[in-house]
This record gives structure tokens, C-alpha cells and sequence, in this order.
């Protein structure tokens, strides 16, 4: 896009270097291993079923830069920033380091911890898990079948509950406007 379009725009990851990760003694850092577990191609396959039936429809959405939606726990690490990155403030110092709060993508711990994160957000507004499929969710008052796939959320059911679906989903985690899946 030209200069001066109200679309053009620059896009930009800010990533844990995981290949690099020391602990205080400069060895190999140890994390607790909190992988994720992403829905199954059954769950993927069901959900799209349940949006053929008649009167349902399936929709899907991206959560927005999902891992640093949610707090890093366990093990404490501490970054440094590209100096890019820092704070004018922190031009008289050599290579400072800042503690990482937030689970940014890289990190050995991220998707964990934001699997968590969505998950105790999803069943405080009635998703329930559904027993042997990870990342997948019942609503039983809406009827609606939820299946989250790291960051992209896919939802089937009765075209009229989506408006009040998508948003128990979106009061704790941002989302990306949902679209049908066709």
C-alpha cells in the first residue's frame, strides 16, 4: 500500500529465542513442560458435521496474538529486549534484562499457559469440555459445540446463537470478528 492509505500497516512478532534460553548458571534453562494439547481432526470433523445440520451453521475466529492474553507462571524468566524495543530510559545501562510477565509465543511454556488461560475462561461461561477430546466444548444451553485449535476458535450450531456465543467467548479473550465457514 502507498504511503498514506489508511490500510497500509506493518505487522511484527516479538518472540521468545527458545534455541537460547540459559538459566542463572548459563546451562540450559529446564521449564516445567506445559505443552499444549490442540483439538484432534475428529473434533475439527465433527464440529463442521453439526454445522451441516439443518438450522445450524458453523462460524470461526482468530484470537488476537492469543499467548500474551494470558500470565506466565512457574519458572521465572527474565529477557532481554532488542534495544529497539527499550525504554529510552534504559540507554545507561549495559544489558538489562526485565522479568517476562506475559506468555510470549517461543517461550517453551506459552502454549500451556494459554491453553489454561482459555480454557478456565470457557467453562466459567458454560463450555464444557468434552470428555476425551482436548480443546473441545459443549454449551448446553446454546447448543453450540466449540472446538479451539491454539488460536483459531471454530463454533457450530442453531444460527441464532452466535451473537450471545461469540460474545461469552470474547468478555475475557479478544477475538478477531467471527465469519461463516463455508
Amino acid at each position: 500500500m502507498p504511503e498514506g492509505d489508511p490500510d497500509r500497516k506493518f505487522k511484527g512478532r516479538c518472540v521468545v529465542q527458545g534455541n537460547d534460553v540459559k538459566d542463572e548458571n548459563s546451562h540450559a534453562a529446564i521449564f516445567q513442560e506445559l505443552s499444549s494439547s490442540p483439538a484432534a481432526l475428529e473434533a475439527a470433523k465433527s464440529v463442521d458435521a453439526y454445522g451441516c445440520i439443518e438450522g445450524n451453521e458453523t462460524q470461526q475466529c482468530d484470537a488476537q496474538q492469543a499467548y500474551v492474553q494470558s500470565e506466565l507462571g512457574g519458572t521465572e524468566t527474565w529477557i532481554s529486549l532488542p534495544k529497539i524495543l527499550r525504554p529510552a530510559s534504559w540507554a545507561k545501562y549495559y544489558e538489562p534484562v526485565c522479568i517476562l510477565r506475559l506468555a510470549l509465543y517461543g517461550h517453551p511454556d506459552a502454549g500451556g499457559y494459554w491453553e489454561r488461560h482459555c480454557e478456565e475462561h470457557l467453562t466459567s461461561v458454560g463450555f464444557v469440555p468434552v470428555p476425551d477430546w482436548r480443546s473441545t466444548y459443549w454449551h448446553a444451553e446454546l447448543k453450540m459445540l466449540l472446538m479451539v485449535y491454539v488460536d483459531d476458535f471454530k463454533m457450530s450450531g442453531p444460527s441464532a446463537n452466535f451473537a450471545k456465543g461469540w460474545s461469552m467467548i470474547r468478555q475475557k479473550i479478544k477475538t478477531d470478528e467471527p465469519h461463516a465457514v463455508t
